[in-house]
């Protein structure tokens, strides 16, 4: 059984680089460590709680046409199905393309050696557009032929992930795994597969007691495109703060504060720009709230001895 298991992981893990493509990468998140269930299905309902959060992004201030991200997402264990499910909604633009999609997820949660394994797979579509009109354009019957254009991609994420709770996880996931085609006027275009790594470890030192910190680390691998590398390191006070510091490879460095109030998250990171671009900065916001479950506990009986 635990040879078959193993089996099963390594041709999982290699069929997720199978397929070459030319494509630009996903949108990142200096929140990553807080969203993976985001890029990887095999995350959600990891959690004892419901799970609700968003996240706005605006990047490169200043820069006319620059990403701008938004997404909402909610997740929760479900213990009849063994494991969790969950719902995205998110929208991308950049520049005169735009993307609006909806993603539903599974994951199936099993006890493996000291901790959990899950594996998941999402659902959804993907509305892209474009819009013409941005390029002003005069000359080309395609560019000024048509104001926007429009088309519905479906859409397959897949992941495995792995944890110890309050001690460490790592997970490997694809995006855009069946790389869905949508044919434009111009011609046609396919969405890229998208692979991720990512992992982090909690401990604390004695010195600070009430503090736990968090290295983080994710990778994001497109063809056609180099490595993109993130890491982050946080330190979380008494279960009530946490601040920290962010770096992406050649593109990013930023810094990180949340808190928590009751059910309540709310985070800010800031992102200095270290591309040739050299414009503005960018911001991101997270908010969240945790649904708490309560499981109903039966009654207990007991017998008085004169009767029985």
């Amino acid at each position: 059984m635990v040879y078959r298991l193993k089996a099963f992981l390594l041709f999982f893990v290699l069929f997720l680089f199978l397929d070459k493509t030319m494509a630009q990468q996903e949108q990142t998140y200096a929140h990553y460590m807080f969203q993976s269930a985001v890029f990887n299905p095999s995350t959600v309902g990891n959690q004892s709680s419901i799970q609700l959060s968003g996240l706005m992004r605006q990047q490169w201030v200043g820069l006319a046409g620059a990403p701008e991200t938004f997404f909402v997402n909610i997740h929760a264990p479900v213990s009849i199905l063994h494991g969790g499910i969950g719902a995205t909604i998110i929208n991308d633009q950049i520049g005169p393309f735009g993307s609006t999609g909806l993603k539903l997820a599974y994951a199936y949660r099993t006890h493996f050696w000291s901790g959990d394994l899950s594996i998941g797979f999402s659902l959804g579509f993907l509305n892209n557009t474009i819009n013409y009109g941005y390029f002003n354009v005069t000359n080309d019957p395609i560019l000024t032929g048509t104001a926007e254009e429009s088309g519905m991609i479906f859409n397959l994420d897949a992941g495995l992930f792995y944890e110890e709770k309050n001690h460490y996880y790592f997970g490997i996931s694809s995006t855009q795994f069946n790389q869905g085609r949508m044919t434009l006027e111009g011609g046609s275009t396919s969405l890229a597969r998208n692979i991720y790594a990512h992992g982090g470890y909690y401990f604390k030192v004695r010195m600070l007691p009430q503090i736990v910190f968090n290295p983080t680390v994710m990778l994001v691998y497109t063809q056609g495109a180099p490595v993109q590398i993130n890491i982050g390191f946080l330190g979380e006070y008494n279960k009530k703060f946490w601040g920290g510091v962010t770096y992406r490879h050649q593109s990013a460095l930023g810094i990180i504060a949340g808190l928590y109030f009751k059910q309540f998250t709310a985070s800010y990171a800031y992102e200095i720009n270290m591309t040739p671009l050299k414009n503005g900065g960018s911001h991101e916001i997270m908010v969240g709230y945790r649904f708490l479950i309560e499981i109903e506990k039966g009654k207990k009986s007991y017998k008085n001895t004169r009767y029985l």
